[in-house]
Formats: C-alpha cells, structure tokens, sequence
C-alpha cells in the first residue's frame, strides 16, 4: 500500500495500476477508490494509461480528518496537487466523479498546467449562495440522524433499473461524518464551480444522466468553458450514469486518446 502525507498531516492512500500517461481517479461522497475496479473502469483503462487510484481524505484507507476546515474545497484540491507532486508528475488526467467534478474543476483552474485532460461524471449546475445554505441546513440533520439511508432511497427512486445492492453497501460502507464535514464546508468555499467554467483551459468532457440532470445545465457548464463538451447519458441517473461502464468507456477513451499525451515528470 502507498501513502503520502498532506500539508495539515492527513495520511492519503492511493495506488498505481497500467502504464503510460497518467491519470487520476477520485471519487466523490461514498465508496473508495476500488469502485473504478468495480464498475468497470480499470482493467480497460489500465492497458492504455497510468491509472492512479486516489483515496481522498476520509475514504477508503486515508485518514478521516474530522471537522469543516478539513474538509474545505481548498483542502480536497491541495491533496491533489500534493498526489502529483508526490509521484513526481508536472502534468496528469483527471477524472472525478459526484462531488469529485467540485474537486475536478478547483484543481483544474488554479492549477491549469498540471491538467492535461480532464472528466467529470455528474451533473454540473448553478447553484447560489442561499440554495447551499438551505441545502446544507436540510441535508446536515438528515445523515445525522439517518446516515446514507435517504440518500440512497432517492437515488434508487432516479433510477428505472434501480441502484444494485453491491453500490449501496460501497456506499455504507463510507463515514459518514467525512460528508457531513464537507457539506458544512461547502457554505465558506468563496468559490464557484459555475463562476470557474469559463477559466478552465483543460480539454474536458462533462458527462451527465438524463435523469439527474433534466434540464440538461451540464450541457450549459459545456457550453461556458472553452475547449469542453457533454455526454449526456440517456435514461440514466446519477448512480448508473456512472457504474454502467459501457455507456461511458467508449466515449472516454476516445476524449483520452485524444487529448492525452505521453506523462510529463516533474
């Protein structure tokens, strides 16, 4: 197992599989970085590129930072930089999937020579100041009280072919508490994700279901930046948008091989 150290002292795993030019794989709010094994992902990609799977803090084998000053956006995307620096790399693909596009799009445009190519799984749209307060204030006490069991509930509700038990309990299996650090975060960011799209240079592809995205606002982020296109994954939400590999690899592996190149070293 690998490991390095963050700049406030946070242990972070990741490990390396495949070869050639590299690219990370962060997450989002649950599972660990094995789901990019799980759902199909790694064995194809690993043939063709250096795949550096991230365990972000408080997931997986990383340590769990507790409280929202830890969690803060800035603390996420330093981790990342602190990755490439560690494996001597001046410049990398990034994928992030949920709220791994957050991640994604911060590291992206503060630090847009390190970002080769760039891909977000989930739904980008303009959210205000007021509406993350609400949410944060709606959201907090429900895992609270309830852990991930709402959260799953909706998702299986978005998704015609329901969410398969082994997605639910990767997600279980996630603290909890990280996500709630984070949401509580999330209101101090001074940063928009919205607000960032049109400085991102980074050749990206945004890819979004139908159903967690109906009003089609990722194809608008798309539209902000300036080298960025959307797939749009038809009749699939948040979930399997996502874990149905063969409706993204493709697609994926052609915006790779078109914009990647072969790894720089610091």
């Amino acid at each position: 197992m690998a490991f390095l150290t963050a700049s406030d002292g946070a242990r972070l795993h990741y490990a390396v599989e495949g070869d050639g030019p590299p690219l990370v794989l962060h997450l989002g709010a649950g599972c660990d970085s094995e789901l990019w094994r799980a759902a199909g992902y790694l064995e194809p990609l690993a043939k063709t590129y250096r795949c550096i799977l991230f365990d972000h803090r408080g997931h997986g084998r990383s340590g769990r930072p507790r409280g929202a000053a830890a969690n803060h956006i800035n603390r996420y995307a330093g981790d990342v930089v602190a990755l490439l620096d560690h494996l001597g790399l001046a410049r990398a693909a990034f994928w992030g999937y949920s709220n791994g596009v957050s991640v994604a799009l911060k590291v992206a445009e503060e630090n847009s020579g390190r970002i080769g190519a760039l891909i977000g799984s989930g739904g980008v749209g303009k959210t205000t100041a007021q509406q993350i307060t609400e949410i944060v204030a709606r959201r907090v006490p429900e895992f609270r009280e309830h852990g991930w069991t709402k959260l799953i509930a909706r998702f299986t509700e978005r998704e015609p072919d329901g969410v398969p038990d082994w997605m639910k309990e990767r997600i279980r299996a996630t603290d909890i508490q990280q996500f709630i650090d984070w949401l509580l975060a999330w209101p101090d960011w001074n940063w928009s994700e919205w607000d960032s799209l049109p400085y991102i240079l980074a050749p990206t592809l945004l890819v979004a279901g139908e159903l967690e995205d109906p009003e089609d606002e990722t194809g608008q982020a798309a539209a902000l930046m300036p080298n960025a296109t959307r797939l749009r994954v038809a009749g699939q939400g948040h979930i399997n948008a996502f874990i149905k590999s063969p409706l993204v690899l493709p697609r994926v592996r052609a915006f790779l091989a078109e914009h990647l190149s072969s790894p720089v070293q610091a």
